[in-house]
Parts: structure tokens; C-alpha cells; sequence
């Protein structure tokens, strides 16, 4: 499955991007393409599963909804883009301050459907 290219492709394509990671639902990484190093960008992802998942739990709990879309986390200078890519898969795009909120969006959304078709 040519997930890397898929993931160089969004790096590539969004200035301010400094990584996309796919990872399983246990936070294990399937394939990533970083320019920071390859422990910042597992390291991010993991933790952003743990977000991820513990954000769709409560809110199927307290909503009985678990159709989350997507998130975008601000921390400081940095952004994180979380978007499930099915039940068990889902993508992470570690941002600089500079990356276009509108342009993410569109992005992320044509590399979850990239990877879904790899499925």
C-alpha cells in the first residue's frame, strides 16, 4: 500500500506542514512522512490517538454519536489535525503557525479519501 507517497504528498502540498502519520487505533503507526524527526512525529501521533479516542468515547457516551469528523488541536505555536480515517485508522498532520486552516481542511479530507481507496 503506497501510504508514504500518499502522506509525502499532503507534507508537500500544505506550507507549514511538518509531518502526516497514519496510525492504527491503538496508536501504532502504519506509515508516516515527517520533515522533523521520525520519534516527533510517532510520538505525536500516539498521543493524538489517545485525544482522538478518548474524545469520540465521551461524546458517543454523553451524545450517542461517535460520527467525529475531525479535530484541529492549537498548543502554543503548533497544530495538530486529527481525522479518523475509518473505525480503526486515522491521520494526524503536525502544523506550523503558517499552514492555511481552510487549505488543511480541503487537504486532509483528499488524503483520508487517497487512503481509503488503498484500503
Amino acid at each position: 500500500m503506497p501510504f508514504k507517497a500518499i502522506l509525502k504528498g499532503i507534507v508537500d502540498r500544505v506550507k507549514g506542514a511538518q509531518g502526516a502519520i497514519l496510525l492504527d487505533w491503538e496508536g501504532e503507526a502504519v506509515d508516516h512522512y515527517s520533515v522533523i524527526s521520525d520519534y516527533d512525529i510517532k510520538f505525536i501521533g500516539a498521543h493524538m490517538g489517545i485525544l482522538l479516542y478518548n474524545l469520540n468515547k465521551r461524546l458517543k457516551e454523553e451524545l450517542g454519536d461517535d460520527a467525529l469528523k475531525g479535530i484541529t488541536i492549537y498548543m502554543g505555536k503548533k497544530r495538530f489535525a486529527i481525522y479518523p480515517v475509518d473505525k480503526d485508522y486515522f491521520l494526524v498532520l503536525a502544523l506550523s503557525p503558517e499552514a492555511v486552516s481552510g487549505l488543511v481542511r480541503h487537504e486532509i479530507e483528499a488524503t483520508v479519501k487517497a487512503i481509503r481507496e488503498q484500503f
